[in-house]
C-alpha cells in the first residue's frame, strides 16, 4: 500500500496546542497574582491578589478538564470506577480544599500530553485518507462507442471506463478489452506490475503502466477495495487494546487504596494538604494517555510502512508469536527482478543473452526490462528485432539476425509446438523450487536457455527479521 508520509507541520502543531497553551498563560498569571500581596476592595468586599490568582487557577482547571470531569461523573453514574473516575476525585477534593494551582498544573499536563495525542491521531487519519486521493476525480466512460470524460461521482456499476497508460483506475472493476501491466502496490503493496488481460479483476487507486483497457465497473466510491482499506485502518485506530483496560481495572482497587490513605495521612498529620498532595501525586495521567497514544502510533507507523494492523489487540497477541508467515515480494525484497542466472543449451551465455535482450528490445513487461537491463550492465550490444509481436500475459516473438526467437513462459513454447526436453524440463523445475522466475529462450525451434529471474532481498531484511 502506498501513501504519503506526513510532514511536520508546524501550524497544525500550534493549532492542537492552543488549549494547553491557554491553560498554561492562566496558570502563569494565577502563579503571579498569588505571589502579588495587593488588594483593593469593592463596596465592603476585599479583593486579594490571591483571591484573583485562585479564581484564573480555578477557570484554567475547567478550561481544560471540563471533559474528563463530564465522563467521570458519567461513569460514576453507570457504576464504574475508571481513571477518569480517579482524576476527578482527585482534583474536586483539591479543589475543595483550596488548592487551585497544583489541581491547574496537573491538568495542565494531561491536556499537553491529549494535545498531542490528537495531533498525532489526525497526521495519520491524513495519510491514510491520502490514499483515497489515488483515486482520480473524473474518469473516461464509453458510451455507443464514443468516449465521455465525466466525474468519478457519475460512474454507475455496469458503465465501461476507458484507461490510457499511466493513468490511474479510477474503479473497481473486470477487463472486457485491452492488455496492460498494472501497478497494484497501493492494494496488494506489491510493487511488481501484474499483466492484466480480458476477464482480469482491476481496482481503483491502481496505476495502468503499458497499455489501454476497457474495464467493466463492478464497484464505485465507498465500496472500492481501496476505500474499505481506508476505513479498515481508521476503524482499527478506534478500537481498544485489551492492554487498554489495564488502567479501568488498575483503578477499580487502586483508587480505595489511595482514598484510604489519604484520609489516614489527614488523621496523623491533621492537614488536609497532606492528603491532598497523596492524591495529586497518585493521580494515573500516565494510565490515562499513555497506553492509547502508543497503540494509535504504532498502528499509524505500521500503515505507512504498508503494513495493516486491525486492530490494537493484534499488537498484544504479536509480542506471543512463535512463528511469523510473511509475503516475500515488496516485504522482505525490494520488488525490483534482477537476473540471477543464465543456463545455456549449446550456445554461449552472452550470445543467448543478446539474442533474447534484443527479442525483448521493445516489450514493456517488468521481466523484459529486467533482461535488457542486466544485458546493458554486461556490456551486451543490442540490435534491432524484427517482426516483434507481444503476446498478452505469455512471452514474445521476432526475428533476430533473420532467426527467429521465441521468450517467454513454459506454456508460450509449449503452444507454439517446440518440445521440452527432460534435461531442460529438470533445470527449469529446479530453479522454480528455489523461488525464481524462468524464462525460456527458444532458437531454431528448440530451447537454447534458461534465464532465471529472482526479486533482490533488502538490505535490512536480515537485521529487521
Amino acid at each position: 500500500m502506498e501513501s504519503k508520509k506526513p510532514v511536520f507541520n508546524f501550524r497544525e502543531l500550534l493549532v492542537f496546542l492552543i488549549a494547553p497553551l491557554l491553560i498554561g498563560l492562566l496558570i502563569l498569571i494565577a502563579f503571579l497574582l498569588t505571589r502579588d500581596s495587593f488588594e483593593f476592595s469593592i463596596g465592603s468586599f476585599k479583593i486579594t491578589g490571591s483571591l484573583l490568582g485562585s479564581l484564573v487557577a480555578l477557570m484554567a482547571v475547567f478550561l481544560g478538564g471540563w471533559q474528563r470531569f463530564y465522563t467521570g461523573i458519567t461513569d460514576v453514574l453507570n457504576k464504574k470506577i475508571t481513571v477518569n473516575v480517579f482524576v476527578t476525585i482527585a482534583i474536586s477534593i483539591s479543589l475543595l480544599s483550596g488548592e487551585f494551582l497544583p489541581s491547574a498544573i496537573i491538568i495542565l499536563i494531561m491536556a499537553i500530553v491529549g494535545s498531542l495525542e490528537a495531533y498525532t491521531l489526525d497526521r495519520t487519519r491524513k495519510s491514510i485518507t491520502s490514499l483515497l486521493d489515488l483515486t482520480p476525480k473524473t474518469a473516461n466512460i464509453k458510451i455507443d462507442g464514443e468516449e465521455k470524460t465525466v466525474n468519478i461521482s457519475e460512474i454507475k456499476i455496469g458503465d465501461v471506463v476507458v484507461v490510457r497508460p499511466g493513468e490511474r483506475i479510477p474503479v473497481d472493476g473486470v477487463v472486457i478489452e485491452g492488455y496492460s501491466s498494472v501497478n497494484q502496490a497501493p492494494i496488494t503493496g506489491e510493487p511488481l506490475p501484474v499483466d492484466k488481460i480480458i476477464g482480469d479483476e482491476v481496482f481503483a487507486g491502481t496505476l495502468n503502466e503499458t497499455g489501454r483497457l476497457e474495464i467493466k465497473t463492478t464497484k464505485v466510491g465507498e465500496d472500492t477495495t481501496i476505500a474499505k482499506i481506508v476505513h479498515l485502518v481508521e476503524s482499527a485506530q478506534e478500537s481498544k487494546a485489551p492492554i487498554q483496560n489495564i488502567a479501568d481495572r488498575f483503578t477499580t482497587y487502586f483508587l480505595p487504596t489511595v482514598l484510604v490513605i489519604a484520609i489516614l495521612a489527614f488523621i496523623f498529620t491533621g492537614n488536609i494538604k497532606t492528603a491532598v498532595a497523596v492524591l495529586l501525586v497518585a493521580c494515573p495521567c500516565a494510565f490515562a494517555i499513555a497506553t492509547p497514544s502508543a497503540v494509535s502510533a504504532g498502528i499509524s507507523n505500521m500503515a505507512r510502512k504498508a503494513v495493516l494492523i486491525k486492530g490494537g489487540i493484534y499488537f498484544e497477541i504479536a509480542g506471543k508469536m512463535d512463528i511469523l508467515v510473511i509475503d516475500k515480494t515488496g516485504t522482505v525484497t525490494l520488488g525490483k527482478p534482477v537476473i540471477s542466472e543464465i543456463i545455456s543449451f549449446g550456445i554461449e551465455k552472452d550470445e543467448l543473452l543478446r539474442i533474447c535482450a534484443t527479442a525483448e528490445k521493445y516489450s514493456e513487461h517488468p521481466l523484459a526490462k529486467a533482461i535488457i537491463s542486466y544485458a546493458k550492465k554486461q556490456n551486451i550490444k543490442i540490435d534491432e528485432p524484427d517482426d516483434f509481436k507481444a503476446t498478452a500475459g505469455m512471452g514474445v516473438s521476432a526475428k533476430v539476425n533473420g532467426k527467429n526467437v521465441l521468450v517467454g513462459k513454459e506454456s508460450f513454447i509449449k503452444d507454439a509446438g517446440i518440445e521440452i526436453s527432460d534435461n531442460v524440463k529438470n533445470v527449469y523445475l529446479k530453479k522454480v523450487g528455489e523461488g525464481k522466475t524462468v524464462v525460456f529462450v527458444a532458437l531454431y525451434n528448440k530451447v537454447s536457455g534458461i534465464i532465471a529471474i529472482e526479486d533482490e532481498i533488502k538490505p535490512e531484511t536480515v537485521s529487521a527479521i
